[in-house]
């Protein structure tokens, strides 16, 4: 494992020197790109929360030499904005590692509504497209990093105005928030002027601002890519369903009415859960709990079985409730993690510590042996490892050969368990393929040392900028080769867009269905008032339902869930295909009702029912 992340480190230097991070500078003809604000707006006096002119508060970060200074200048007569130019020769392992920072200057109250406006042109790009790809992000300027808005954005040759709404999602004092750019995502050479974040308060709702309509290639209705998918979803999911009615001397039962339900998929159709709701018995707990039911055959709980809750002696109780609650339900549950080794996701008594305290790696040990005991025989599986790509803070302390460690003891303990390694930034962006051979090449490491990988967790959060589908088909293929099942484990689109949100969530899922390395599909919460991401829910604070909501009621509920009503032919049968799973089968003959459960796999012998 040393010998892998070495490798590893020493191709992101050799990518960061190949790096020329080009000087600030102002184009002499650069005339006014960004429309001018509409005057309704501009009566609502909002406040510019970046100073973006002021060159003293702007730093360039790269990968090779941390945080470095950028010179500039501003041609007043043309225009009163600088224009940044960024131009990278090679793509960077994570687009962050190349970006332009800004502090606030003003301060942010949770809640208030903001509009980022600016103009982005590419000058070249390394990809088919010829588009260049710039994140833009707020966030927090201390860790966690909690972001209020991040957007991936495609720039042509030409000018183009961007406009985008969002809410602070925390308070945030002045000199607490940071505007950025990331650039790294390809060899790319890119321009952005006319910056600005205005910053409205409550004087003025979110959707009465004005957003930069983003879409996505192969959103297109009879999308070929769309209808070779839906194809493969009938080869690959679905199976003959042959029922043969029997009376009870052996004879073939014409007529019998024979339903065929699917209760249960093979499929995982999975949601993350509040445990605080699953508890609740108030209106809102009684809906949450009626469409958890409804929607999913799966959960992944939130957060209550990460390490710092499960420590905490109150909350492990409430845990335990809930679990029997779930498993009451018949609902399969998702163990998630056992393990995050990022500084902020370790429990405050250790992290609080320098290098975490005295015996860290017996202290996780006991920590696996807990939870993976007694969750033995109620999860269907576990994430032993959460974000091991991006949170190296425990190798910092401890060998790497520990990570394989981990996952030993999790099988010892719990056998029957599938045991997933689970990450992000793949299946969303440009560089999607890149972070797929590198977390290839970290499993393969992993599994060549020992460590007992059963399954690839691709969490799957997406941005307002969705990445199209055929491209996720085809980062999907580049897992083929590990030989393992992959579950999108963590799905949203954070989107204020709910037309956009719900094509995508669409085509998203059908990609994901056809794809047969893909075993599951969990979205990470349904409601806007139980949701990290509110924009991203299915279901509003309200519980109307959103259209992406309605989006998983057709395909999920209705076309992939099968529910046939026929009668017998004249031999006794019933033939149709169903999708894979279990179902309820009840045979109805001469007012008298049997009714048996019956999986149905590819590989399924047909049913053959006698009456009694």
């Amino acid at each position: 494992m040393r010998k892998l992340y070495a490798s590893i480190k020493r191709t992101r230097a050799a990518i960061c020197a190949c790096l020329c991070l080009c000087a600030i500078f102002v184009t002499p003809a650069f005339a006014q790109k960004t429309q001018a604000m509409a005057p309704e707006l501009a009566a609502k006096n909002p406040v510019e929360v970046f100073p973006v002119v002021s060159g003293s508060a702007y730093v360039f970060n790269d990968s090779k030499t941390a945080t470095q200074p950028s010179v500039f200048s501003v041609n007043e007569q043309d225009h009163p904005f600088p224009v940044f130019s960024t131009e990278v020769f090679a793509a960077t392992s994570s687009h962050y590692q190349v970006q332009s920072v800004w502090k606030t200057a003003a301060p942010i109250q949770k809640g208030e509504v903001l509009l980022a406006r600016f103009s982005i042109r590419s000058i070249y790009a390394k990809q088919e497209s010829g588009d260049a790809v710039v994140y833009f992000f707020v966030q927090q300027a201390l860790p966690p990093h909690d972001k209020s808005v991040i957007i991936e954005i495609s720039a042509g040759p030409e000018w183009k105005t961007i406009e985008i709404p969002f809410k602070a999602l925390n308070d945030l004092p002045a000199g607490e928030a940071s505007m950025c750019f990331s650039y790294g995502a390809l060899a790319q050479k890119v321009e952005v002027a006319d910056i600005q974040v205005l910053n409205f308060g409550q004087k003025i709702a979110l959707e009465q601002l004005p957003t930069t309509r983003f879409s996505y290639a192969g959103r297109e209705e009879n999308a070929a890519w769309r209808v070779q998918a839906l194809q493969r979803i009938e080869e690959i999911r679905t199976a003959p369903l042959v029922i043969k009615v029997l009376d009870k001397k052996g004879k073939p039962v014409s007529g019998a009415a024979v339903t065929a339900r699917l209760i249960d998929p093979e499929f995982v159709f999975g949601t993350a859960v509040s445990v605080s709701y699953l508890l609740a018995s108030d209106a809102n707990g009684t809906t949450y709990k009626n469409i958890l039911n409804e929607y999913f055959n799966a959960v992944t709980l939130d957060n209550n079985l990460k390490w710092p809750v499960w420590r905490d002696p109150e909350k492990q109780q409430q845990t335990k409730i809930a679990l029997d609650y779930l498993e009451a339900q018949n609902l399969r549950i998702r163990g998630h993690n056992l393990v995050w080794p990022g500084k902020k996701f370790t429990p405050a008594y250790f992290a609080n510590q320098p290098d975490f305290g005295p015996a860290f790696g017996d202290s996780i040990t006991r920590h696996i042996q807990d939870i993976a005991s007694y969750t033995k025989g109620k999860v269907y599986a576990w994430d032993v490892i959460n974000e091991m790509m991006h949170e190296k803070d425990y190798f910092d302390v401890l060998p790497q050969s520990e990570a394989v460690e981990w996952f030993k003891l999790a099988k010892d303990i719990d056998p029957d368990a599938q045991l997933f390694i689970n990450d992000y930034s793949m299946l969303n962006n440009v560089a999607s393929p890149i972070n797929i051979a590198t977390y290839l090449s970290v499993i393969a490491s992993l599994r060549g040392a020992g460590a007992p990988i059963e399954a690839i967790g691709v969490q799957g959060h997406v941005g307002r900028q969705p990445r199209n589908p055929k491209q996720v088909l085809q980062d999907l293929d580049l897992f083929v080769e590990s030989g393992l099942p992959v579950q999108i484990t963590e799905f949203d689109i954070n989107s204020p867009d709910e037309n956009l949100q719900a094509d995508y969530t669409r085509d998203f899922l059908i990609a994901c269905y056809s794809h047969p390395v893909v075993t599951g599909f969990t979205m990470w919460g349904f409601w806007e008032g139980a949701h990290w991401k509110p924009d991203a829910a299915m279901f509003r604070r309200d519980w109307t339902p959103k259209p992406n909501s309605e989006v998983w009621r057709k395909w999920v509920l209705q076309e992939w869930r099968t529910d046939i009503q026929a009668t017998s032919n004249a031999a006794g049968e019933l033939a149709a295909r169903g999708h894979l799973g279990l179902y309820e089968i009840t045979v109805t003959h001469k007012g008298a009702t049997q009714q048996v459960n019956y999986q149905l796999t590819q590989e399924a012998a047909p049913l053959v029912l006698q009456l009694k």
